[in-house]
């Protein structure tokens, strides 16, 4: 997706790297966060879109 992203030019090359450097970190962190919500309380992937779109 950065290559796309920096082929296209839609960000600046160092906002791309940031994007490389610190989204797999970003992503152990919520689901290391996920985790600790019981499954059956955590929201469905419908509503956590809904939210995220609604920029919640």
């Amino acid at each position: 997706m950065t290559d796309f992203i920096r082929h296209e030019r839609l960000l600046p090359a160092g906002e791309i790297d940031r994007i490389a450097r610190d989204a797999p970190l970003d992503l152990i962190r919520f689901q290391d966060v996920a985790a600790t919500i019981p499954l059956e309380e955590r929201p469905t992937m419908r509503d956590w879109l809904d939210r995220f779109n609604a920029g919640l």
